[in-house]
């Protein structure tokens, strides 16, 4: 991979987990209280992208939704931007991605503000994937949309239509304000464009995106929003792929399975297995990991993460308790698999009981002897333990 020019993300990226859970990264040993069994423990390493280190940020993340969600019935919409601006978004992955926010959240917004569709604000909230089945570019962006919303006077507003907006108007409307916000991006100077690309040619694309019809979907409305939560809580974290799609790396070759388009004949369900070189698989893979400390879901409307959002005035609308100052209870890593039905996962493998941490060592490290640990006849000094650290 040196002869490629990668950014310091991907650098990161791939330095961060090819080292989760190796001793380049320290560890800790863990100990069996009952019957003294020891094991090895190695420290990971957290990285958003990574399949291993996804499930704890993911059900946290999941978690705190749950709550903040509005128990009421939301639509899945789904916006995808012209593939004819995949080389803009692959030279500006972060003002592309700010635009794209913010074009669909005012779109949204302004429309159902409208008293002809709605008259009242909404809760939105936005997911940007850009990558498709195959890893190949494909910027798109779930949103979360409460079928509903609050009024000026703190009314909850039920929608005129079902299928809550035309969607036609929402193409014709969140095309134009994208085209526009990123046309404003260049003029100020915030894009660098292909080095391949004469004079004009920026303009010559951006036309060229006008005439074509975007791909907006509104889902039927779904009576728990949990359900489409859980769907894009699966993407929040852990990469564009993950663990269980990988089928064998052979030959310089890794086989992958993924699900066949509509445009290839598919029906959403029926899978191919596809296989590529090494480095060709690494280099798509690497094409989507975010700038760094960039969101990727944003809450928008009465969903917004600030004072002006309304959320506490929608629930009461709503007719639920508020509870002044409650926060989500933050579980540990053994909380979160004692709910989720792990519990077993830091347990001990011979008798089943808690493993506690006895000792860690450092990064580069190699792990202290283990007969260090093991029983003997004579009485073993008292350690101070903790309870095993996900």
């Amino acid at each position: 991979m040196e002869r490629y020019r990668l950014s310091p993300d991907m650098r990161r990226a791939i330095f961060s987990i090819s080292s989760c859970r190796t001793a380049s990264r320290g560890g800790h040993i863990n100990r069996c209280p009952d019957c003294d069994h020891v094991q090895i423990a190695y420290n990971s390493c957290m990285h958003r992208c990574c399949p291993q280190c996804a499930w704890l940020p993911r059900e946290r993340w999941l978690r705190g939704w749950k709550e903040r969600l509005l128990p009421v019935p939301h639509h899945h919409i789904v916006f995808t931007v012209s593939h004819l601006l995949n080389e803009i978004w692959r030279f500006n992955k972060k003002q592309f991605s700010k635009v794209l926010f913010r074009s669909v959240s005012e779109t949204l917004l302004e429309l159902l503000a409208d008293p002809k569709y709605l008259g009242a604000r909404p809760g939105l909230l936005a997911a940007l994937h850009t990558w498709n089945q195959q890893l190949l570019p494909h910027i798109h962006m779930h949103v979360l949309v409460t079928a509903g919303g609050l009024t000026q006077d703190n009314q909850w507003a039920a929608p005129k239509k079902e299928c809550l907006l035309p969607r036609k108007v929402l193409m014709l409307k969140f095309r134009g304000k994208f085209l526009s916000l990123l046309g404003e991006a260049s003029k100020k100077g915030q894009l660098r464009l292909p080095t391949s690309w004469g004079e004009g040619e920026f303009e010559r694309v951006l036309k060229q995106s006008r005439t074509k019809d975007w791909n907006v979907k509104i889902h039927d409305r779904y009576d728990y929003a949990v359900g489409v939560a859980t769907y894009l809580a699966r993407y929040i974290k852990g990469g564009p792929i993950g663990k269980s799609r990988l089928l064998e790396l052979a030959d310089g070759q890794v086989k992958y399975r993924y699900r066949i388009s509509s445009l290839e004949g598919g029906d959403g369900k029926k899978q191919g297995v596809d296989q590529l070189a090494i480095e060709t698989f690494l280099l798509r893979w690497l094409d989507h990991v975010p700038p760094r400390r960039f969101q990727t879901v944003r809450g928008f409307g009465l969903y917004g993460g600030n004072q002006y959002s309304r959320n506490t005035e929608a629930r009461v609308s709503l007719g639920l308790a508020i509870v002044e100052g409650r926060k989500p209870d933050k579980l540990s890593c053994d909380e979160l698999l004692e709910e989720a039905g792990y519990g077993e996962k830091g347990c001990c493998p011979k008798c089943g009981a808690k493993m506690y941490m006895e000792e860690e060592f450092g990064c580069g490290l190699d792990p202290p002897s283990l007969e260090l640990y093991r029983p003997t006849q004579k009485t073993r000094p008292v350690r101070k333990t903790h309870e095993v650290a996900c």
